[in-house]
């Protein structure tokens, strides 16, 4: 096989495996439903040892075990939550890629709250021992709304950089 052919052949896998990673990302940090993954400890999993979390409204969880442990007491306290995840663009540099894709997320409060929040999320990865990893994952917030409000009022969107 030509060495062409291989590099875009492992370029695709690297492409797929971390489609399959963000997937695996989202369904283990739904909560509150019968085919919600809800396991910390998995998504914990899916970052590096020194992996970052990050929310732009909530700050930065620095940590494999950090972000397994704010996950558990902050991120399944939720009655309900379906992360969506779509649009997706990823990069592949050898072991590293970055990614980026459009983000719904449904949820139900601790207190009973519907609300919608949408955004994007923009991501690091790195290839370790022949599995891929998140390094940084960003969420950036487009809007954070009650249903009840919907998120046409501009006082749920964040202002425009």
């Amino acid at each position: 096989m030509d060495r062409d052919l291989e590099a875009r052949i492992a370029r695709l896998e690297a492409i797929h495996d971390i489609r399959n990673l963000m997937a695996d990302y989202t369904h283990n940090f739904d909560a509150g439903w019968p085919g919600a993954g809800q396991d910390s400890a998995k998504v914990g999993s899916l970052f590096t040892e020194d992996g970052i979390w990050e929310v732009d409204s909530l700050g930065q969880t620095v940590g494999r075990a950090a972000i397994q442990e704010w996950c558990a007491t902050h991120g399944h306290s939720a009655e309900m939550s379906l992360h969506i995840v779509m649009n997706p663009k990823i990069d592949v540099d050898g072991d590293a890629a970055e990614g980026s894709w459009a983000g719904l997320i449904p949820m139900v409060s601790p207190t009973g709250v519907a609300l919608w929040v949408g955004g994007r999320y923009e991501c690091s990865f790195v290839r370790q021992g022949g599995d891929w990893k998140i390094a940084h994952l960003k969420f950036f917030t487009a809007f954070n709304t009650p249903y009840e409000v919907g998120f046409a009022d501009p006082a749920r969107r964040p202002a425009a950089a």
